[in-house]
């Protein structure tokens, strides 16, 4: 994300939280990574946008984690700079998919169906 570098910092651990609630979090777990972030020393107040790197982290290790055939790296990251959460992607239509750069019908059907298949971790 551009123009990020006050959040640099608070990235990995977004990650690292990330990959410990694979099936979600709760407003007390949410509670909770704010107080662990502000006692590591970052700055918390801007909440609004450290939900929506939270939900950035959890869109790219969620796509990982499905590691669908020609979804890599780059087009994941197109895909979490497009859907502010992990919810409107999953309810994102194939159409809207096959909009993003570098994506067409047939990698948008496959995106489209990796994550209604799943069934947990959202």
């Amino acid at each position: 994300m551009a123009g990020s570098s006050k959040f640099d910092g608070v990235d990995a651990a977004l990650k690292e939280f990330v990959s410990g609630h694979i099936h979600g979090w709760s407003d007390d777990d949410w509670r909770e990574l704010l107080a662990t972030l502000a006692e590591e020393g970052h700055d918390v107040d801007d909440t609004g946008t450290l939900g929506l790197r939270l939900e950035r982290a959890h869109i790219l290790s969620t796509l990982e984690r499905l590691a669908l055939p020609g979804i890599g790296p780059r087009r994941r990251e197109h895909v979490a700079d497009h859907f502010p959460s992990l919810w409107t992607l999953r309810n994102a239509s194939v159409e809207q998919l096959a909009e993003l750069p570098s994506f067409h019908r047939g990698l948008a059907d496959t995106l489209h169906d990796g994550l209604k298949r799943r069934t947990g971790g959202f």
